[in-house]
């Protein structure tokens, strides 16, 4: 995050809900942060949290903030 968003704190929150594990990291970067933009991070990182029965979500307007979450199976 540091390196694209030139984010100066995120935020991290782990926690297990009914037989999951969520990872929540929020920045105060400039947002807009898109998985179907340059380069293939994001999607990539989608489609590994899905080949785990997982799921992994982008938020990230235009100025911020963005906030990545992912879900996975942890039983």
């Amino acid at each position: 995050m540091a390196k694209h968003a030139a984010a100066s704190r995120i935020r991290l929150d782990l926690r297990t809900l009914g037989g999951m594990l969520r990872v929540t990291v929020t920045d105060d970067g400039g947002g807009g942060a898109r998985p179907g933009g340059e380069g293939t991070g994001l999607a990539g990182l989608i489609r590994r949290a899905e080949s785990l029965d997982g799921a992994l979500w982008v938020d990230s307007p235009s100025g911020g903030p963005t906030t990545i979450t992912v879900e996975l199976p942890c039983e």
